[in-house]
């Protein structure tokens, strides 16, 4: 929670700091923020560090919590309290006193880290070769393990590998259609344990439910901002003029948003039946998946674009500050949904707006400009 309610204090309060055209950052009291492309934070930290770009590395003391996202995400040095990281590569390098949580393409755990607490690791591929002291919990394609863990390692994986030099001080507990390979030498003092029908009665506020939950919310959000990242970084002037247009025209913007929600599926429908349709039917849905997601990322960048403009003016077009403020929104828009009621019909307005403004601007074109204030 403290890190959402700083990131709103960010967007409604910041006024001093130093930008670049590519990237921004920011010290909130004893936290640094930083955004952009190609992003970094070195030397001591006395709070928590927050990381955003399309490569994010941390290499220092943190005295507070690690929270990153990006393309490429790389974690060294020494975190005295808790890591948060998502992204396509994801390599922790580093003491963390607390727990790690870490979600991606691949995630490893190198062979110098260490995590006093307990670890959750998601990914296409896993490999834990450094230390945790705690419990392991991962989730993957591909699991390896050739470090130590000193409780117990609950695995779910296609493939599970345990290596020569694994250490495991408790139960290897696992789901998988094949038994793991265990190298010789290989230590697990609590033995090896398959869970039959692991998944039975799993629920959202099941223990299992709930680590799933949070590893698909980090996974979407995750894939939220590199997506917004890639948008500002391409597209600066368009998504200006989008984000804009949900300010200045938002009647027709929530307009066009509703008919694009019903009738691109009518449309995809009409293609299916007509047989050889199907691959443009198909190629409708694909762009229809992605107009949605473009569309809730114009909603949070006009919120954000919205706030900058009022905190920063001269900072309004620098890429940084903008993919800064998208993150403080896409939070802003999570938090908002977890107010009753209201929150769903204030966020589904906002996302139906993004969705027409998004749509407008691709019918107009580049015009030139801005669109007129509202």
């Amino acid at each position: 929670m403290r890190f959402a309610c700083t990131v709103i204090l960010l967007a409604l309060g910041a006024a001093a700091g130093t930008a670049s055209a590519e990237n921004a950052s920011r010290t909130f009291g004893n936290d640094r923020w930083v955004a952009g492309d190609d992003v970094a934070v070195t030397g001591q930290v006395e709070g928590d560090a927050f990381l955003a770009g399309g490569r994010s590395q941390v290499d220092g003391k943190v005295d507070g919590d690690v929270v990153v996202t990006g393309g490429t995400v790389e974690i060294r040095g020494e975190v005295s309290e808790d890591v948060y990281a998502a992204g396509g590569d994801v390599r922790i390098d580093a003491r963390v006193a607390g727990d790690a949580r870490a979600a991606g393409g691949s995630v490893s755990l190198e062979r110098r880290a260490a995590v006093d607490g307990n670890a959750t690791f998601a990914g296409g591929s896993v490999d834990v070769e450094g230390r945790i002291g705690g419990t392991l919990q991962a989730f993957g394609a591909r699991v390896a393990v050739d470090g130590e863990v000193g409780g117990d390692a609950e695995i779910a994986s296609e493939s599970i590998r345990i290596g020569p030099d694994a250490r495991i001080g408790g139960r290897l507990l696992y789901r998988s259609p094949e038994a793991p390979w265990i190298a010789e030498g290989a230590v697990i003092a609590g033995g090896v344990e398959k869970q039959q029908r692991a998944w039975q009665g799993v629920s959202p506020e099941s223990g299992v439910g709930r680590v799933i939950k949070g590893i698909l919310r980090t996974l979407w959000f995750t894939g939220a901002v590199l997506l917004g990242i890639v948008l500002v970084a391409v597209l600066p002037v368009f998504t200006r003029q989008a984000a804009a247009t949900v300010r200045s025209e938002p009647l027709p913007s929530i307009g066009l948003g509703m008919a694009m929600l019903v009738a691109v599926p009518f449309v995809a429908v009409i293609l299916f039946i007509t047989i050889i349709g199907i691959p443009l039917g198909l190629a409708v849905l694909l762009g229809y998946g992605l107009l949605l997601m473009l569309g809730y990322l114009t909603a949070a960048l006009s919120i954000g674009d919205l706030a900058l403009e009022r905190v920063r003016p001269a900072d309004a077009a620098a890429i940084g500050w903008r993919i800064l403020f998208l993150v403080a929104a896409l939070v802003v828009l999570a938090l908002l949904r977890l107010v009753p009621w209201f929150g769903d019909i204030a966020v589904l307005v906002l996302f139906l707006a993004g969705v027409g403004a998004f749509t407008l601007r691709l019918l107009r074109g580049y015009r030139g400009g801005m669109p007129p204030a509202p």
